[in-house]
């Protein structure tokens, strides 16, 4: 149970820093969208690029944040609910061993 706990939260980070900086294909480019910046190897390119290409590129990045802020909502989600679930067990297991203190053999 704990090691699926970690897993959850490793994955959980993992999402968090690939959001800070969003990498985007366009065109056979790799660009980097930072804020308002569209980078490309490092370098913004946000005003040599069109209007339609920067509205591209941001909509992919849009995209790509909004899929990746739901698939945080559905973890987040199941961490609650096997956070839930270990509770219930728990208190289950608790019971279970206040019953067995008090049988007389």
């Amino acid at each position: 149970m704990k090691q699926q706990l970690l897993l959850t939260v490793a994955f959980s980070l993992f999402f968090i820093v690939a959001i800070n900086a969003q990498k985007i294909e366009y065109k056979g480019n790799v660009y980097e969208v930072k804020g308002n910046s569209i980078l490309l190897k490092g370098y913004n390119v946000t005003e040599s690029l069109t209007l339609d290409d920067q509205r591209n590129i941001r909509n992919e990045y849009k995209a790509k944040e909004k899929a990746f802020r739901e698939a945080d909502k559905n973890n987040k989600a199941k961490e609650k609910a096997e956070r839930k679930q270990s509770k219930k067990e728990r208190k289950a297991t608790n019971v279970d061993k206040e019953k067995k203190k008090y049988l007389i053999f």
